[in-house]
């Protein structure tokens, strides 16, 4: 495309700048007016009066105007998968009229499904739309279909449906990715926030990061807003600066792309400034949670993926909230991580519901730390809230166990195994004789304070943290792409991880209980392992 068509073709799409337009309308909920609702249209901000109606002047450039959900209604969905919480500002009426009806539904407890990093794809060269189809999709119709007998649930998908660097190349982008989960009848509500590769590859304008989301925005709505369930305040928030920026020497280029698909992460001043106006309504007494795409507090306690000033601007106004979870996805694997500088934060890393994006062979859709594919399900009420993570394969699972002299006679015996470890000397070679008789446990579910038990006849062995790989991903992806089956990233030559615990036992072949304990001392998961146990690809 000449770059004359393709300007005019981004004009067409992402110019979405209006004269000043009134918008006002009414929020009504079983038909009846609601009082102190919000509705803003990204930068303004106002609320409802007795009679449920509102009136504000849009921003320019704003392209909708949505409202916050109050507890104990949800909005009507014209589509049975997006909630109508917004309506899109049309453009050259200077004044336009935009109800939200909503319908009462008991929240006083609730469940949420959370999915992220699908990136669905339409590839010729991997099974990622069967796979969703035929693995994901009867899971997460399961899980929903438990948890509603405990009242409403919601989807909440924390980005990267798609995949930007295939959009042009396979003809298959966000609202196609779309398209597939409607298809696929998918079975609750699903509120969602961008990921990076939500974003259009081929932008790179004075304003890229807005203009890159304008297939976000027409398939998904805003890209930032907030929803009150249950007495509960959830805020969707977009983390990722999109900026691609120029090509880089020696990375392969995306078909379509404008630049090399870069991005930063935090909040631009637009989303500060309307998160302090959302905060002032919410009551010092309220839960309060956040979902992004990308992590904010970084997994070694101290720092963050935020600049520092805004992180701390962001402390203060958190502060009065207490603990603030925030939900996130992006990194394809799974971490519970807190701050120590920023105490008041606290973040649920969670894997892929892809693993790998789909990668790993045969269909074992794994993490990059070796956890099983799947969603997680957390139920929440005016007691708290519990979540647990359920697998595509398997069900509720959180925990692999290794019997590591079935490991090392594996590695040992393999040819191409041998071959990777001679060109990546820095990976775990499980063929050590370090490993005879050890029983390792990849525990991805972990969070500080939990005890990892290995116990081998009645006696609990000397348990120690590791950093070692997890040797079935190694199998299932890794060496697949040494042979050159996929491409591997240079930063893949060193591979650890973050939840795995190890044991020696004292014999070869005594079946070990692997538990896991409370902060409290209460067993929360247990599982036993026969030894010897076989290790390949067809391991649970």
């Amino acid at each position: 495309m000449k770059k004359t068509a393709a300007l005019l073709l981004l004009t067409l799409l992402t110019a979405y700048v209006h004269a000043q337009t009134v918008v006002k309308g009414v929020v009504m909920c079983d038909g009846l007016p609601l009082e102190g609702v919000q509705v803003s249209d990204g930068r303004n901000m106002t609320v409802t009066d007795a009679h449920g109606r509102y009136e504000l002047t849009a921003d320019a450039a704003a392209e909708h105007v949505f409202m916050t959900t109050p507890s104990g209604c949800v909005p009507v969905s014209r589509d049975g998968l997006a909630p109508a919480f917004f309506e899109r500002i049309a453009e050259g009426e200077s004044v336009q009229k935009h109800d939200f009806l909503l319908q009462k539904e008991d929240q006083s407890t609730y469940s949420v499904i959370f999915v992220t990093d699908l990136h669905l794809t339409g590839a010729d060269f991997k099974p990622d739309l069967e796979s969703f189809r035929s693995i994901a999709m009867p899971n997460i119709r399961k899980q929903a279909k438990k948890a509603r007998r405990h009242g409403p649930v919601y989807t909440f998908n924390l980005g990267d449906l798609s995949h930007e660097r295939y959009w042009y190349q396979f003809g298959y982008n966000l609202e196609d990715a779309y398209g597939t989960l409607m298809e696929a009848d998918y079975p609750t509500l699903m509120y969602s926030v961008p990921g990076n590769h939500d974003n259009d590859s081929a932008v790179s304008t004075e304003n890229t990061d807005r203009d890159a989301g304008h297939l976000y925005r027409k398939v998904l709505g805003p890209e930032y807003y907030s929803v009150n369930i249950g007495g509960d305040h959830w805020l969707f928030m977009d983390d990722i600066i999109f900026e691609n920026g120029p090509f880089k020497p020696g990375k392969v280029r995306a078909v379509g792309a404008a630049g090399s698909l870069s991005y930063s992460k935090g909040f631009t001043r637009a989303q500060m400034e309307w998160l302090e106006k959302d905060l002032s309504y919410v009551p010092d007494d309220a839960r309060v949670f956040i979902c992004t795409h990308s992590p904010i507090i970084s997994d070694n306690r101290r720092q963050t993926t935020f600049r520092e000033g805004q992180m701390d601007t962001l402390a203060t106004m958190f502060s009065r909230f207490g603990k603030v979870m925030i939900w996130c996805g992006h990194m394809h694997r799974t971490d519970f991580v807190e701050s120590d500088r920023y105490p008041g934060f606290e973040s649920m890393i969670l894997t892929a519901t892809s693993g790998d994006m789909w990668e790993s062979e045969p269909d074992r859709i794994l993490g990059i730390e070796g956890e099983d594919g799947g969603v997680c399900v957390a139920q929440f009420s005016g007691n708290g809230y519990a979540y647990d993570w359920y697998t595509h394969h398997y069900g509720r699972k959180a925990m692999r166990v290794y019997d590591m002299n079935s490991v090392r006679d594996y590695y040992l015996g393999d040819e191409d195994i041998r071959a990777q470890m001679e060109a990546y000397p820095l990976r775990t070679d499980f063929a050590d004789g370090k490993f005879t008789d050890m029983v390792m446990v990849n525990y991805w579910m972990y969070r500080e304070g939990e005890t990892v038990q290995i116990i081998e006849k009645g006696v609990s062995l000397e348990v120690e943290k590791v950093d070692y790989e997890d040797p079935l991903f190694n199998i299932s992806y890794y060496l697949d792409a040494f042979l050159g089956k996929h491409p591997v990233a240079p930063s893949q030559k060193t591979v650890t991880n973050r939840h795995c615990f190890a044991a020696k036992a004292s014999t070869s072949d005594a079946d070990v209980l692997v538990r896991v304990l409370d902060k409290d001392g209460n067993v929360i998961r247990q599982e036993k392992m026969k030894r010897p146990k076989a290790f390949g690809h067809k391991m649970k």
